[in-house]
């Protein structure tokens, strides 16, 4: 779920699908969760922008409990009104992830979310239901080592993604090489990961037509449902009637679009082999 289409963090390298002004009311957000319940979504992720940025963030997690949800957020929220915000709901959440850049990624982006600068973040929720997540790009063995320091000081697992080729932010990462050798080295490189990788470069080349696999919704911040952030044909309002939010969303799954080079730089199909 999209919390607002504005970000604050506005990372160079962003793959956010939505840019503008809309932010997701309690209206919209409460009718969504009522008619996703009724067709029997049990868990939700708050993503953004940057979803402690909402001006009623802890509300939109306490609605979401109450309709029987688990929660999930995905943030890159750093000392400061951000992660008072998240900590203030952090108890309620059924996962956290936080978002971190290695330190060529921090620069290249300009994000201000580096990797020990995670630590009071994690530290900050009170439990370990969290994953440090860095995006690298021409990591090193300093990265290495912060990494190292978080993971250990907080005892939560860490995801390293390469930073692939942006569709917004348009470059190629003339590192991805060296930076995919170091994390199978240090953290291993998953067959998954590696498949991802050369079918993501192939792409760059010629687009393969293959229908998304995913299982998800996306919900967008002016309230429509997608079957992915970047394919707004025959996308439904949660404010259409009950049923013409069942037939969209069957239709969606029926007959699913096909996948492009930004949905693949996030999504992965569930039923991958």
């Amino acid at each position: 779920m999209s919390t607002a289409d504005q970000c604050a963090v506005n990372c160079r390298f962003c793959f956010r699908a939505d840019t503008g002004r809309d932010v997701l009311s309690l209206d919209t957000y409460a009718r969504a969760l009522s008619r996703l319940r009724e067709l029997g979504v049990e868990e939700l992720c708050l993503s953004g922008g940057e979803p402690t940025d909402h001006p009623e963030f802890r509300q939109l997690v306490r609605v979401a409990l109450q309709f029987g949800f688990r929660v999930a957020v995905v943030t890159a929220a750093r000392p400061g009104p951000r992660l008072d915000a998240l900590a203030s709901a952090a108890g309620m959440l059924s996962h956290v992830t936080v978002s971190a850049d290695s330190r060529r990624a921090d620069e290249l982006g300009r994000t201000g979310r580096t990797i020990t600068s995670a630590l009071p973040v994690l530290a900050a929720l009170g439990h370990h239901r969290a994953t440090l997540h860095v995006t690298c790009y021409e990591v090193g063995e300093d990265d290495l080592a912060d990494i190292k320091q978080v993971v250990t000081a907080a005892q939560v697992p860490v995801e390293v993604s390469p930073l692939l080729h942006s569709p917004t932010y348009r470059f190629d990462n003339p590192h991805l090489d060296a930076d995919l050798e170091l994390i199978k080295s240090s953290f291993g490189l998953s067959d998954d990961l590696r498949g991802i990788v050369t079918e993501y470069r192939t792409w760059l080349r010629a687009a393969p037509q293959r229908p998304c696999g995913s299982e998800r919704v996306y919900l967008s911040a002016d309230g429509h449902l997608r079957r992915c952030p970047y394919h707004r044909p025959g996308q439904v309002s949660v404010h259409a009637p009950r049923q013409q939010i069942q037939d969209g969303l069957v239709a969606m799954f029926t007959d699913p679009p096909h996948t492009q080079l930004s949905c693949l730089a996030i999504c992965r199909p569930e039923n991958r082999g």
